[in-house]
């Protein structure tokens, strides 16, 4: 194994971690519950295949499950929000960029911000669309959303900026 998997797989370990058992019990006002486990997808490589990152997509996402006792909510999220991110990165990765590197503010520039931002929130609305189901709840769960959306945000910002310096250092 190379050293930049063992990296991505100890920041993973970290994420986890912290969504599991200091993050998910936090519901804000009892709307907004932060989810920064997304940021996981942005600590793996461009040039990453489609197969590999819906997997890890679903790896993560099952784990989350498991840990909080939500039968296949987050893996179902985190698997949707894989599928799209080659659809999103390919519009703002230059062909000349490495495949090793990561789709983060050294490489997309802006566009990293950009990048991030649609792919939480495109996790955030399968994430409440999937756990309101069938029930009407359309502003609640709007409101909750919103809040959560924004929650995250601010967490995952802080995170990935903490995590990013090491999971690009070079040995």
């Amino acid at each position: 194994m190379n050293s930049s998997y063992l990296r991505f797989l100890f920041a993973s370990l970290l994420v986890i971690a912290i969504q599991t058992w200091v993050l998910s019990p936090i519901a804000l006002f009892r709307v907004a519950t932060p989810f920064i486990y997304p940021i996981l997808l942005l600590l793996l490589p461009v040039g990453i295949g489609r197969i590999s990152l819906l997997l890890h997509g679903f790896a993560i996402g099952c784990i989350i499950d498991m840990l909080g006792l939500t039968p296949g909510l987050h893996a179902a999220a985190l698997t949707a929000t894989a599928f799209v991110r080659p659809m999103l990165l390919g519009s703002m990765v230059d062909r000349d960029t490495p495949e090793q590197a990561l789709p983060l503010y050294g490489t997309l520039r802006s566009g990293a911000f950009v990048l991030f931002s649609l792919l939480l929130l495109i996790h955030h609305i399968v994430l409440y669309a999937l756990e309101a189901g069938a029930m009407i709840r359309g502003a609640y769960t709007l409101i909750s959303l919103g809040a959560g959306y924004v929650f995250s945000w601010l967490l995952s910002l802080l995170a990935l900026a903490l995590l990013s310096s090491f999971v690009t250092s070079h040995d």
